[in-house]
């Protein structure tokens, strides 16, 4: 595929992409408004997944290529991914956690002391999650256009590449509204190029996003169930740099052989 129709598939899988979630965003305001409604929340978060799958596999069958050039393989290869990922994100934060609580860094007061209503709670959350950011973003951002672009470019090129168009995609859909998410936002898209880059597939970043974003969320007041004093301590230290550190190590050790020279060309079925 010549590199002037890739760069315009990258393009115009990025815009609609982006109206997608100008739309999604407009749902939010609609139905959901200052107020937090579980449901609601759940079929918005639905019909993005819907709207992203729809705009993905169009452009794919337009190009003739199968779901195995965007990052993706057998049932079985995409479980195990996804739940590497979360486990890569889980342990690393957890002791982060545990550092954060026992150096006074942060203080976390429990509002909810219904166990199972909590637990439930986290799942919902983790299901919408899973639908509204986890598997539409990466599935648009790490899917199709991290592989049309390790077309053209190597691993180590692409992973920069494709945290910039991240950035891009996060500016206009209204995601970068204060400094830190300006800090934030690169890394994260670096970190999840990584995952996908060194694993070979889209569900690894698919499962890290969805762990890490169900977490943050779920200890918002909006939630009531936590209060959290120091959360900029927790967010930084625990949620974002142990993982990301002994996330790329422990992937270093599973997928020692990656090749970050390797472009990976897009072929029709």
């Amino acid at each position: 595929m010549k590199t002037r129709k890739i760069m315009v598939r990258i393009g115009t899988v990025l815009l609609l992409s982006i109206i997608i979630w100008r739309f999604i965003s407009y749902l939010n305001g609609k139905f959901l408004g200052d107020e937090y409604n579980h449901t609601a929340h759940f079929f918005i978060a639905l019909t993005t997944t819907i709207l992203c799958l729809i705009l993905i596999d169009t452009v794919r069958r337009i190009d003739k290529i199968s779901w195995k050039y965007l990052g993706l393989d057998d049932l079985r290869t995409n479980i195990i991914s996804f739940f590497i990922g979360i486990i890569l994100w889980a342990i690393p934060a957890a002791i982060g956690l545990i550092i954060c609580l026992m150096t006074g860094w942060v203080e976390i007061k429990v509002i909810t002391t219904d166990l199972n209503q909590l637990l439930l709670s986290i799942l919902i959350l983790f299901i919408t999650v899973f639908f509204i950011e986890a598997f539409p973003e990466e599935l648009v951002l790490r899917g199709y256009i991290y592989s049309y672009l390790n077309s053209l470019f190597p691993h180590k090129i692409t992973l920069f590449i494709q945290s910039l168009i991240f950035s891009l995609f996060a500016y206009f859909i209204g995601a970068i509204y204060s400094l830190d998410q300006l800090l934030f936002i690169p890394s994260y898209g670096l970190m999840l190029g990584y995952f996908r880059a060194k694993s070979g597939n889209v569900w690894t970043s698919i499962g890290f996003h969805a762990a890490i974003m169900t977490a943050t969320q779920i200890l918002n007041l909006a939630h009531n169930h936590f209060h959290v004093s120091g959360a900029f301590a927790l967010r930084f230290f625990a949620f974002n740099l142990l993982p990301y550190m002994l996330g790329a190590i422990a992937l270093e050790l599973i997928y020692p052989k990656h090749n970050w020279n390797e472009t990976v060309l897009i072929c029709d079925d």
